[in-house]
C-alpha cells in the first residue's frame, strides 16, 4: 500500500497519489485503461503493479492489452524503471499481450518515450507509441484486444 496517501480500488478501477505521482486504472472490455502522471518511483510503481493484478484476475488469463497515458513529467526513477520492466514480465504471464502508449501530453515527450521504449524492449513486450486513444485502440484491436 503506498503510505499515508490516497488509494481506492474497486472490482475494475483503481486510484492512486502520492505527493509526486498519480494513477487511474480502468479495466474496459480486454484492455487495461491507464492515465498516469508525475514522477513515478519505486512504492506506488509496487502498489500499481499489485492493482493492476487484482483488476486482470477477472480476465482469468485471457488475452488483454494496456493502453496508457502519460501526463505532466511522466518519468521513471531508475528503481521505477527496472521495477517496471519485471511488472511487465509477470503481466504478460496474466494475460497482457501488447502496451500502446501516448505522450503527447507529457512534459517532455521524447524523454518518456525514450524511457518506455526501454522498458518494453527489456520487457520483451509488443509495443506502440500512438498520437491519442483512438490511434491506441485501433492498434490494441489489431492485436486482438477490444474495448467495449
Amino acid at each position: 500500500m503506498v503510505p499515508s496517501n490516497i488509494h481506492t480500488i474497486g472490482k475494475h478501477t483503481s486510484h492512486a497519489e502520492t505527493k509526486h505521482a498519480e494513477y487511474d486504472i480502468e479495466l474496459i472490455g480486454s484492455v487495461l485503461r491507464v492515465d498516469g502522471r508525475g514522477v513515478v518511483n519505486e512504492e506506488i510503481l509496487k502498489q500499481y503493479h499489485e492493482d493492476v493484478k487484482d483488476i486482470v484476475i477477472s480476465l482469468k488469463g485471457q488475452k488483454w492489452g494496456f493502453l496508457g497515458f502519460v501526463l505532466g513529467t511522466g518519468i521513471l526513477t531508475p528503481a521505477a524503471e527496472t521495477i517496471l520492466i519485471d511488472s511487465i514480465k509477470l503481466r504478460k504471464i496474466y494475460g497482457m499481450t501488447a502496451c500502446a502508449l501516448v505522450v503527447t501530453n507529457a512534459d517532455i515527450p521524447a524523454l518518456v518515450q525514450s524511457q518506455f521504449e526501454r522498458v518494453y524492449l527489456a520487457a520483451d513486450i509488443d509495443y506502440f507509441f500512438c498520437v491519442d486513444e483512438k490511434d491506441g485502440l485501433a492498434w490494441l484491436a489489431s492485436k486482438g484486444c477490444k474495448y467495449k
